[in-house]
Parts: structure tokens; C-alpha cells; sequence
């Protein structure tokens, strides 16, 4: 099965949470109380997501974490990059000759086909997209739009 780690979910979880009071700074402890998460996961996420550069972080009293950006300038791209890495469908998506089969492989390009499509449609989602619903969002894919209807 293909799908993000649970430390990504919980990263645009938190994301989404600094983003419903963007003005606010809020400590990592009432972060992790009001998305029902534990204290040193929260902490753990916000500090990759600092490097990240998507969160900033105020030392001291009073101190905490906000979104660096608004939440329409940050793409579901960016977040599950900062937590998971580069995204790479296989190895050929990473680097050419990383496996055994590069040379001989004839689907290789296709998976880099794929490998773009999902990365374009995470880089067009941003944090607000994800804090509604996206039934009735306007997707395309090459051109073609996409019908989301209920799951």
C-alpha cells in the first residue's frame, strides 16, 4: 500500500492547527492537548518542521510556534517533503543507476511519469485546501478535470 507516514498525517494535522490562528503563538504543549497528540511527537514534528523553514519558533516565556507563511503559501509538497524526504515513487525517481535493473528497465520513465503527477498535485494543494472540503475543489490532471465526489 502506498500512503504517508503517520508523523507526516500528524505534521499537516499541527500545520493546520497553527494555521486556524495564524497570529498566535502557541507552545508545543497546548499544541499536542488540542490536537490530541503526545507532547514529545509534537515537539519532534515542529522541530523538523522549523528546519523546514514552515514553522517559526519563539524562545522564552510566552514563546512557541507559528506558521512561517500563510497556510495558502504552503503546499502539502513542502510538509510531506520535510518529513518524509524526496519523494520517490522507485529508485529510478531518486537517481539514475541506483538499481540493478536501471539499464534494462523499460517502465522506468513511466514511474517518473507518476512520480511528477503526484508530486504536481501535492505542490497544488495547499495547508487552507486541506482545512475544507475538497469535494467541488477544481483538479486537473494534463488537463482533464477531475470529479471528486464522496469516498
Amino acid at each position: 500500500m502506498l500512503r504517508i507516514s503517520k508523523l507526516t498525517d500528524y505534521a499537516i494535522v499541527i500545520m493546520s492547527y497553527l494555521a486556524l490562528m495564524p497570529d498566535n503563538i502557541l507552545s508545543a504543549v497546548q499544541i499536542a492537548k488540542e490536537v490530541h497528540l503526545g507532547a514529545p511527537t509534537v515537539s519532534k514534528l515542529l522541530k523538523i518542521l522549523c528546519e523546514a523553514k514552515l514553522v517559526v519558533s519563539f524562545r522564552g516565556t510566552g514563546g512557541g510556534y507559528q506558521l512561517a507563511r500563510s497556510a495558502r503559501e504552503i503546499s502539502l509538497a513542502e510538509v510531506v517533503s520535510a518529513i518524509e524526504g524526496q519523494l520517490a515513487m522507485t529508485e529510478c525517481c531518486v537517481k539514475e543507476n541506483l538499481c540493478a535493473l536501471d539499464s534494462l528497465c523499460s517502465i522506468k520513465e513511466n514511474w517518473k511519469v507518476v512520480n511528477k503527477i503526484i508530486l504536481t498535485a501535492l505542490a497544488g494543494l495547499s495547508l487552507s485546501d486541506m482545512m475544507r472540503p475538497l469535494t467541488g475543489h477544481a483538479l486537473t490532471l494534463k488537463g482533464i478535470p477531475i470529479q471528486v465526489k464522496g469516498f
